[in-house]
């Protein structure tokens, strides 16, 4: 997963981030697209290595909203779109079975010619995967052990237009699915795709603006609590509670893109359990307390933002078998207003998801 912070820095932050809305409508065309994907299992930890070539076959199905309007140009200086997708992969191993996915997601365009253009897409949304672990009947699954899942997906494409109508294009995916650690054994599933289709334009329409939450200034302070019910691979059937607080300073240094600078506290009781009951560490009384430190990224999309964080713990007595110096977060916040937002977010450890919370913030600006 670390893979995918790389892709977010790709175009201009050398534009301002003030925008000004000048119109009360916007340009929509919306479109269908269908794409054949072929998946390679990327076998990222030992518990699942008896994997490693594991390969699968699905379909991709895309509705897509294409803002090409001057107004949404001028807030992100490039065309965009977003829309819904689903994705379904059958897998060639019987233990993995099949992911269904659905999810929402953002494209907006790198480069854009004529007759040619070249996208990045950020998705995130909900899995559903066919056989998890069970003890009786799938006990070799150690990538995933729950039905519903969260998903991740990060990926570029290339579309050439064909007709006024219709499109061809060219996919790469980077696709991630895992409970956060809320069911065990949970390794997670990460699986490379790769896709080609068609898209066929359905309809054009003038509509109206709705509510704009972008905002001139460009500094942003939020503080949020975090709250997550989550077991471990070592006792899979016992929960345990993970929560805390986050405080953070987003510098808006383009339309889309503000860049970030937090702390985090927070106490984990599985890391409790996991202490008290190792046979090295259960006398040395080790604080299950954390404190860290969060460099990031957002990108920004009126009420939506994702964002990714790379963090380092300034405080730790957690063993680093149990939790590694170095992590990094994934998140999306939505926008009920100026003022609050709510969120989910991703702790992973390494590669491997670790904490998976709801959060609410509130948000200051100047």
């Amino acid at each position: 997963m670390r893979k995918l912070a790389l892709l977010f820095f790709f175009f201009g932050l050398n534009q301002s981030p003030v925008w000004s809305q000048e119109s009360t409508q916007k340009d929509v065309t919306y479109t269908l697209s269908a794409a054949a994907i072929h998946a390679t299992l990327f076998a990222h930890s030992k518990s699942i290595a008896k994997y490693k070539g594991v390969i699968g076959a699905g379909i991709q199905i895309d509705l897509n909203r294409y803002r090409k309007d001057a107004l949404a140009y001028q807030y992100g200086h490039r065309h965009f779109n977003s829309g819904f997708g689903f994705q379904y992969v059958k897998f060639s191993s019987p233990d993995l079975g099949e992911a269904a996915n659905l999810f929402y997601f953002l494209e907006p365009f790198l480069i854009e010619r004529r007759k040619v253009s070249f996208r990045l897409k950020a998705a995130g949304g909900i899995n559903y995967g066919s056989n998890p672990y069970d003890k009786q009947t799938n006990p070799d699954n150690d990538a995933y052990s729950a039905h519903i899942n969260g998903y991740l997906g990060l990926g570029m494409s290339l579309n050439f237009t064909l007709t006024p109508k219709l499109q061809m294009m060219l996919s790469g995916t980077y696709s991630h699915f895992s409970n956060g650690n809320t069911n065990n054994p949970n390794s997670g599933m990460n699986y490379p795709n790769i896709g080609a289709g068609l898209e066929y334009n359905l309809a054009s329409k003038n509509k109206p603006l709705g509510k704009q939450l972008f905002y001139a200034e460009p500094w942003r302070f939020d503080v949020a609590f975090f709250l997550c019910n989550k077991s471990l691979p070592y006792f899979p059937d016992m929960r345990f509670w993970t929560f805390g607080a986050y405080t953070q300073a987003s510098y808006q240094v383009h339309p889309i893109h503000a860049f970030t600078l937090g702390m985090e506290a927070y106490v984990d009781q599985s890391m409790r359990m996991a202490m008290d009951k190792s046979n090295i560490y259960y006398d040395k009384n080790l604080d299950n307390k954390l404190l860290g430190l969060l460099i990031g990224h957002e990108f920004l999309f009126n009420r939506m933002i994702f964002s990714q964080q790379l963090g380092v713990y300034l405080y730790k007595e957690v063993p680093g078998e149990l939790i590694n110096l170095v992590y990094h977060r994934w998140g999306i916040n939505y926008k009920l207003n100026r003022r609050f937002m709510l969120g989910i977010n991703l702790n992973s450890n390494l590669q491997k998801a670790f904490i998976f919370d709801g959060r609410i913030s509130y948000s200051m600006y100047r």
